[in-house]
């Protein structure tokens, strides 16, 4: 992982504030990506986020809608890390988070 990689993403994880959902928006449409799966590994994540939803009794109108949509959770998973333990946002720490989680910039 390059300093210079969390140092932008970092940029963009303050730019969003300190609102889970609008860091996740706006680190998506940079167009940061984990790698291509295959069609097993993506069946297999999409039950499991399907089971996390229902799980919890999330109510059919906040699961995913599409794939995109699976993935966009597995990139809140990053984002959520250590704020779920900490209770607080720290901007490289979360780049970090989202790095180590395999999510990379490609283009778009």
């Amino acid at each position: 992982m390059v300093d210079t990689n969390v140092f932008a993403l970092a940029q963009i994880i303050k730019t969003a504030g300190y609102d889970p959902n609008k860091i996740t928006e706006m680190i998506w449409d940079a167009g940061y990506r984990q790698p291509g799966r295959t069609a097993e590994e993506a069946a297999l994540i999409t039950i499991e986020v399907f089971f996390y939803c229902n799980s919890f009794g999330m109510p059919t109108d906040f699961w995913p809608k599409n794939y995109d949509s699976v993935l966009q959770n597995e990139l809140m998973k990053s984002v959520l890390e250590d704020y779920e333990i900490t209770n607080e946002f720290d901007p490289a720490r979360t780049a970090r988070n989202v790095l180590k989680a395999g999510f990379e910039k490609v283009p778009t």
